[in-house]
């Protein structure tokens, strides 16, 4: 059966060469989730297909990979350097290993495409926070959510307190806790410009990788050693 796809909105998450002028891309679209497509000629394009810019794209085929039919850029150019660079690599790696082929994730569609939008514009610190936000909301998306409401006994999280999270099953109180409920409060807000401090935000870091890792099996993030003491 023909499956034909017009304008789609999607980013470029990767690509590879494939046969003698070809490309194999990979795209995270609003609608269709990860796709693979066929680019064909576009390793010799004049213009070729940008990372980090909103577009939307066109697709048809009967096989399984589909070929790129057209495409639109929707967004300005964005030339991501230095740190926001590695930051949107990691962001796409993470997309690419996690989701599943075609499976529509709407909502964690637009956080990236917010937090693509910003980083650039974001203070050092601000866009580490913009990124805890940004693994928490894949995390939900994939069912691995936490409760930022109420600890594992339903009782609501206190800003004064500290907590330990327990794998699988949430906050719980504790007096050697090193989560403060102000952090937990601040993670349900989600409000990228209103942050905890920096040691918090380190162990919101630490917190993420050990709740991704699982899902990440024993193949490492090739990203994350670009920016492994952060």
């Amino acid at each position: 059966m023909m499956t034909k796809i017009d304008l789609t909105p999607a980013f470029l998450i990767h690509r590879r060469a494939f046969k003698d002028s070809s490309l194999l891309l990979d795209f995270f679209t609003q609608e269709h989730g990860k796709i693979r497509l066929v680019g064909r000629g576009l390793r010799k394009s004049k213009t070729p297909l940008q990372m980090f810019q909103h577009m939307k794209i066109s697709f048809a085929g009967k096989g399984e990979l589909k070929t790129l039919t057209t495409w639109e850029a929707d967004d300005e150019p964005r030339n991501l350097q230095g740190e926001t660079l590695i930051l949107g690599i990691y962001i796409n790696e993470l997309v690419s290993r996690l989701l599943q082929e075609q499976d529509p994730h709407a909502v964690l569609f637009d956080a990236y495409k917010a937090f693509i939008s910003q980083i650039a514009k974001l203070e050092q610190q601000v866009r580490y926070w913009s990124l805890r936000l940004f693994e928490n909301n894949l995390l939900s998306e994939l069912g691995y959510g936490y409760d930022l409401e109420n600890d594992i006994h339903g009782d609501d999280i206190a800003q004064g307190a500290y907590y330990q999270y327990q794998s699988q099953s949430g906050f719980v109180r504790s007096d050697i806790g090193k989560i403060s409920g102000n952090t937990i409060q601040l993670m349900l807000a989600k409000d990228v410009l209103n942050m905890p401090d920096v040691e918090q935000l380190k162990l919101c870091r630490n917190l993420n990788r050990e709740r991704l890792q699982p899902l990440l099996g024993n193949k490492p993030l090739q990203s994350r050693s670009l920016f492994f003491t952060k």
